[in-house]
């Protein structure tokens, strides 16, 4: 009986180290940007990740102060497989009625005008698609069943999101890590008192908006608000299960460590982000605590000279953000920096595509801000 129990314990000690072993692994995951979506340019992408992950595996692995703040001083390796999201395919249906317009004005308009109107059509096009809810909470799931599968395989992730990339790891961050807390949110809404006292007393753990959604708690309305079930009844009836619906849906603690967005238009299309006067709703505060409490990273990473490339916000100190949000933060070692101050020394759109042509200085850039980000944040 002894010989039985000593061989279990040795089983046991022996699978917790495994799975111990298994979550050290960080795993990098590129999304594919705007205009990627014929076979010629999903190519161009799967081959810029292949020629830029090494690179950035040596610019992270070189730097001392990310080994010791970011890998925890050998705590975490960085897998040497990188992953790809390709969303690209998914609006190709309205990619083949562009093109179809696009043959039809060739006739009517000048060469020069036919060339930068097709340009710019294959530019914009998916990054307005993609920043459209109805089109984008498809891919955000598809996102989280890839980001689910690493998380079970003992991995976290950090998401780099080129180009209109960013909208999605931007979105990512903001519709499914659990930084909501229930009785906070719907005590700031037009909700009744009675219910707003339910859920008081019937507290529950912190969310994310997608369990909200999903729960139909609420939804999102045409102008983009997220606005309540008014109906009390059958919000308190679904209300009860919360809690499985946030385990289904939204990122598990840890699964996410960062995001590095780069050649990024965001504020092009979420304006309230980056200006200064505007004030910050209350799930970018909720947001921006919840990274800041949970050692995470969001950084913005373009080059100098790229038309398309803007910094997310000005940077600011620990001591700023939190007098700008006006919430009680606790630190532990997260941060959000921009950082597009380098040139590429390439022309016009060019510097926009070079970031693959140019990994291994893009990558020393990306070590570079995530130095100086938890410097300014970590005094």
């Amino acid at each position: 009986m002894r010989v039985f129990i000593a061989i279990l314990l040795i089983l046991l000690i022996n699978s917790a180290v495994f799975a111990i072993t298994e979550r050290q692994e960080i795993q990098f995951i590129y999304i594919n940007g705007s205009n990627n979506n014929d076979p010629k340019m999903k190519k161009w992408f799967f081959d810029g990740i292949k020629k830029t992950h090494p690179n950035m595996l040596k610019s992270f692995y070189g730097s001392p102060f990310i080994q010791e703040k970011f890998l925890k001083n050998g705590e975490y390796s960085l897998s040497k497989n990188p992953e790809p999201f390709f969303w690209g395919d998914k609006s190709s249906i309205e990619i083949q009625n562009l093109n179809s317009r696009l043959k039809f004005t060739q006739f009517v308009s000048p060469k020069f005008a036919q060339t930068v109107r097709t340009m710019l059509a294959h530019y914009l096009h998916d990054a307005i698609w993609v920043s459209h809810y109805r089109n984008m909470h498809p891919v955000l799931q598809d996102l989280h069943a890839q980001v689910i599968k690493d998380y079970s395989n003992g991995k976290s992730v950090v998401l780099f999101g080129y180009s209109a990339g960013a909208f999605v790891a931007y979105e990512y961050m903001f519709n499914k890590l659990k930084y909501l807390n229930a009785y906070d949110y719907f005590k700031t809404t037009n909700m009744s008192d009675k219910f707003k006292t339910f859920v008081k007393n019937n507290k529950k753990e912190n969310t994310c908006i997608d369990a909200l959604i999903q729960s139909k708690l609420a939804v999102y309305s045409a102008d983009g608000q997220l606005v309540p079930n008014m109906n009390d009844e059958y919000s308190k009836s679904i209300y009860s299960n919360l809690n499985s619906v946030t385990n289904q849906v939204c990122v598990p603690e840890g699964a996410l460590k960062g995001i590095v967005n780069f050649a990024s238009p965001l504020v092009l299309f979420y304006s309230d982000i980056s200006n200064s006067d505007y004030p910050l709703t209350y799930y970018n505060k909720m947001l921006y605590k919840y990274i800041l409490e949970n050692d995470m990273f969001w950084l913005t990473v373009n080059y100098a000279d790229d038309p398309l490339g803007y910094p997310t916000t000005k940077n600011i100190s620990y001591n700023d953000l939190k007098n700008r949000i006006d919430i009680k933060i606790t630190p532990n070692k997260g941060f959000l920096y921009s950082k597009s101050d380098i040139k590429s020394r390439r022309t016009f759109l060019g510097a926009h595509t070079s970031y693959w042509a140019t990994s291994s200085k893009f990558a020393k850039i990306v070590a570079k801000a995530y130095e100086e980000g938890y410097c300014l944040y970590n005094k």
